[in-house]
């Protein structure tokens, strides 16, 4: 798990589309940190290009250290809003975590290595790309990889074959199965007929294009009056 990531923010107080536009142009985004099972919630702002750039490069899971000035909270993102059309942030909400207490959240899932089934021909298909875990919040991965070198024609892994760093709990359902590799798919004539596709016979392709092909149109030869010649100048004399 990466270091937690210090957040400047400050607390905001004014409210509004008009408000939450110019906040954006100053290049900070509305957010909001919920309160620690009180039910309070803190309006705040902060540096949009340093929470984009987390979410990108540190997934969901980031802690952030949130300055506030008077203290210091420790959270995480929980929603995240961005405009449909350009993508960019738009507002945030936080969620305190206390570092002593586990919590579940859901890790993605990444396949390595090389599929020994592969070589003879298999397809290699990654089915899940998650799984749900339980750590405290330091020991929190960014990902978590399944290696599928052993992984033969016609076999399987499940999540319960994820390797999971120490402290870690898997929720999931450890016999969902998580990659395999299955042998290519033959198509029969018989579905490719019900598919509507039909595959000529070669001498039938021929015939069928000779016979679209139009015979050249015959020109009628005149062979030039006697005593003229070739451009029809006249050789008698």
């Amino acid at each position: 798990m990466a270091n937690n990531v210090d957040l400047q923010a400050k607390e905001r107080e004014e409210r509004g589309k008009n408000a939450a536009r110019r906040l954006r142009a100053s290049g900070m985004i509305p957010a909001v940190l919920y309160g620690d099972g009180d039910g309070k919630s803190t309006s705040l702002a902060v540096p949009d290009k340093v929470v984009d750039y987390t979410l990108h490069h540190l997934g969901d899971n980031a802690l952030y250290d949130i300055d506030l000035g008077a203290g210091t909270s420790t959270a995480r993102i929980v929603d995240v809003q961005r405009d449909p059309v350009t993508g960019h942030l738009v507002h945030v909400d936080f969620a305190p975590v206390d570092m002593l207490e586990r919590i579940e959240v859901t890790v993605p899932l990444h396949v390595v290595g090389e599929a020994p089934g592969t070589e003879e021909g298999g397809v290699l298909q990654q089915v899940a790309y998650e799984l749900r875990i339980e750590s405290l919040p330091g020991d929190i991965p960014q990902e978590l990889t399944l290696d599928v070198s052993a992984l033969g024609m016609g076999e399987n892994l499940t999540l319960a074959d994820v390797s999971l760093p120490g402290g870690v709990a898997l929720i999931s359902d450890p016999e969902e199965v998580a990659a395999v590799v299955t042998a290519p798919t033959e198509i029969t004539e018989e579905e490719m007929e019900a598919a509507g596709i039909v595959e000529e016979e070669p001498e039938e392709a021929a015939a069928e294009e000779e016979e679209g092909e139009e015979a050249p149109e015959e020109t009628e030869e005149t062979s030039p009056e006697e005593g003229e010649g070739p451009a029809g100048q006249n050789l008698q004399e």
